[in-house]
């Protein structure tokens, strides 16, 4: 999983809610501050005076849009506001929205930061709590828009901020936020790659979206009791899910009944293969198993697994899935599809 920055304001409301929440999910919080007295955070960052300079430098910038007076005697808090967006890539706020026939805008301190960060051409993302629902800035029409869906952390460093003044709406579009985001990339998945084979990079940051990814080294060749070894080695281990292809998939296939996980396989070789591997004689469990074939495979036909399915005795779930358009070989693209909404549901 990505090492994710919570980049705030360690002030009373909203910075607080986006730092306590973000523990829940190993959200690293830096909240920048400039001789604040009233800092609550635990993970301050006091800026340099060059910082501070340069920070003032963005407020101006902002108040050509604000058009705000009486200012200057917030300008600690408002300059530290600009280390929350420069260093964050998108950003996500609390408080609610002032629209004018000219102009919008987000009201008190806050809007400072959610300007700054318009002026800066990042996405913003905004709840405005007296409405209770999201919006996002749309920079063609620059206007605010209502989010058709729930917006995602996404990115590994975002700006958490908002009103001091939080209502309890506010604090559950935070928590739900996090939730929304990261409910499923704290798993653990054993990946189990094919005959002389490897997981690729590519197709390991895609599993690492979701969680953490062991992927042993197997040589089918060497040793016939590949079954055996992965589960005693890993018995122990909590995963979450099972995910193999070609002889991993086939591997899988039992090991996802011994351990009593749930598995995705692509075009697992359940009926016929290249090389022994001996089926450890042990207790199977009921578990769900899906199964992606490539209609086009002509290294595991797919007849033979549907032969092999017809005749295996199982209480677990097998669900069969077929891609028209694979061969054996697993594309990126559909590798990526079909694991990000499978790793979703469970």
């Amino acid at each position: 999983m990505k090492n994710f920055i919570c980049h705030s304001g360690g002030a009373a409301g909203a910075d607080f809610y986006f730092e306590t929440f973000g523990k829940n999910f190993n959200v690293k919080t830096i909240a920048y501050s400039y001789k604040t007295k009233h800092h609550y955070s635990e993970n301050k960052r006091e800026l340099t005076q060059n910082e501070f300079h340069e920070g003032c430098q963005m407020v101006e910038r902002a108040n050509v849009t604000l058009q705000r007076f009486r200012y200057h005697r917030m300008i600690n808090l408002l300059a530290r506001n600009w280390f929350q967006v420069k260093n964050a890539n998108e950003i996500f706020a609390i408080g609610s929205i002032k629209r004018t026939n000219e102009v919008q805008f987000v009201k008190g301190g806050t809007g400072w930061a959610v300007q700054m960060a318009i002026d800066s051409k990042k996405p913003v993302f905004v709840f405005d709590q007296n409405e209770t629902r999201w919006y996002y800035w749309d920079f063609e029409i620059n206007r605010f828009l209502v989010c058709e869906f729930e917006p995602k952390i996404t990115n590994e460093n975002f700006a958490g901020i908002g009103t001091r003044k939080i209502n309890m709406f506010g604090i559950q579009a935070i928590e739900d936020l996090y939730i929304n985001s990261f409910k499923n990339r704290n798993m653990k998945i054993l990946y189990l790659h094919g005959l002389e084979s490897k997981l690729s990079v590519e197709k390991r940051l895609i599993l690492e979206e979701f969680g953490e990814v062991i992927a042993p080294d197997l040589d089918y060749f060497a040793d016939e009791n590949c079954i055996s070894l992965v589960f005693e080695k890993y018995i122990n281990d909590n995963f979450d899910v099972i995910i193999g292809s070609s002889m991993g998939g086939f591997a899988g296939f039992y090991l996802s009944q011994m351990m009593n996980k749930p598995a995705f396989l692509f075009n697992p070789a359940l009926k016929e293969r290249s090389v022994f591997q001996e089926i450890p004689n042990v207790n199977l469990h009921k578990t769900k198993i899906n199964i992606l074939l490539g209609a086009k495979d002509d290294v595991v036909p797919n007849e033979k697994t549907f032969d092999f399915l017809e005749t295996y005795k199982t209480d677990s779930q097998i669900s069969i899935l077929m891609n028209h358009e694979m061969a054996h070989g697993v594309p990126i693209s559909v590798f990526k599809n079909e694991l990000s909404t499978y790793l979703k549901s469970l």
